[in-house]
């Protein structure tokens, strides 16, 4: 008897995505954010199971770090190149990967990345300072493997 795919992920499985949380930490998103923040847990996205987010919260603002592998790169706003809707795009490519970053007219920060099969997607809430979003999707891209 040949088994060819079960719900535990035989085959034809995405591969995982990277752990969102291990990318950055609290006093790392805090220092660069402008505010004590506070790393919530991993879960899954509510819009694809495949996705992983990170949120990090302060009475300032927030900050959330998704991540995807393979055809779930699409789930974190990968395209080439991405939407900034009424922002400014920017390339943002760094060693081994593709980025861009928006900034948009609420100073909404963005940052998405590809490096291999893994995406990577850092958002950064309204009232951090100027291409902090650049900065802390640079350090978590460079931990992707």
């Amino acid at each position: 008897m040949l088994l060819l795919g079960t719900s535990c992920g035989l085959a034809d499985s995405e591969p995982d995505a990277v752990a969102p949380c291990s990318l950055l930490t609290a006093t790392e998103v805090s220092l660069e954010a402008g505010s004590t923040f506070l790393q919530g847990s991993e879960s899954p996205s509510e819009g694809d199971h495949r996705t992983l987010q990170c949120p990090y919260q302060s009475p300032k603002g927030w900050t959330y770090v998704w991540t995807a592998r393979g055809a779930g790169g699409t789930s974190v706003g990968w395209q080439e190149p991405p939407r900034c809707p009424d922002g400014e795009l920017e390339n943002a490519d760094g060693p081994g990967y593709r980025a861009y970053t928006c900034t948009t007219g609420t100073n909404i920060q963005y940052m998405r990345v590809r490096k291999g099969d893994n995406y990577l997607r850092v958002d950064v809430g309204a009232g951090a300072p100027p291409a902090a979003g650049r900065r802390l999707g640079a350090l978590a891209a460079a931990r992707l493997p």
